[in-house]
């Protein structure tokens, strides 16, 4: 069987609990818009940003979603993976994330390098600029930037400067780092799970500082072909 046809679209999000606002009339239309753009990629499975041992959960709400008996809560994976869900016709939902305990959180980190290595710190979020919604800009405009490649690049390679903090044996950064690689690394093990025939199109809805790590893990493993989120944006 040959996978490398099997195509995977890893849609970088915000999370929409967070913002304030979105039940409005302007942005549910505006979500409703995005969905109908990421249906023409004509998705297989949609997999999101929840663990596994959720699904039940998962797909017990879509399921009464899908008999009108749910109203959607604000949050990336109803609001878009729900709708898309019942819009493409597909039985269940793919939760893939993963969660377990790390050494040491990523609050930590910054705080120890404030402290210990500022210059380091300051040169590691050099240039990276986190974009915002705000209230002239759409959803599709701001799903566009969290999604530009330039964006990802900087924000890839914080993640990789993160690594540096610390010093010889007090290796600070990676503590949280390596629990970071290892959630997305996971993430990247059961997205592969998902293929099962070379005609498979898999959507992946994830917060944006995971597209791309987890974009790249995808593209390195060559198991199959990774379509970028701006073509279907546009």
């Amino acid at each position: 069987m040959n996978l490398e046809k099997a195509k995977v679209l890893v849609l970088g999000s915000f999370h929409m609990s967070e913002h304030e606002g979105l039940n409005s009339e302007r942005r549910q239309i505006e979500i409703e818009d995005l969905v109908s753009k990421l249906a023409r990629f004509k998705p297989t499975k949609i997999a999101v940003e929840m663990v596994p041992e959720d699904s039940e959960y998962c797909n017990e709400k879509y399921k009464q979603y899908k008999s009108g008996v749910h109203k959607l809560e604000m949050n990336e994976i109803f609001q878009v993976g729900f709708r898309l869900g019942l819009k493409m016709g597909h039985e269940q939902i793919y939760p893939t994330d993963w969660m377990g305990e790390s050494d040491m959180g990523y609050g930590e980190v910054e705080s120890w390098a404030k402290e210990n290595q500022p210059e380091l710190l300051n040169e590691i979020f050099e240039g990276l600029v986190f974009p915002e919604l705000s209230e002239d800009k759409s959803i599709i405009d701001y799903y566009k930037e969290l999604n530009a490649p330039t964006f990802l690049n900087k924000l890839h390679k914080m993640y990789v400067n993160i690594a540096r903090i610390g010093g010889l044996n007090k290796y600070v950064g990676m503590n949280w780092l390596s629990w970071w690689y290892k959630r997305n690394l996971i993430m990247f093990a059961n997205l592969t799970r998902l293929i099962d025939t070379e005609e498979e199109r898999i959507l992946f809805i994830v917060g944006a500082s995971h597209t791309s790590i987890v974009t790249k893990f995808l593209e390195e493993s060559e198991i199959c072909e990774v379509v970028p989120p701006l073509s279907y944006l546009s």
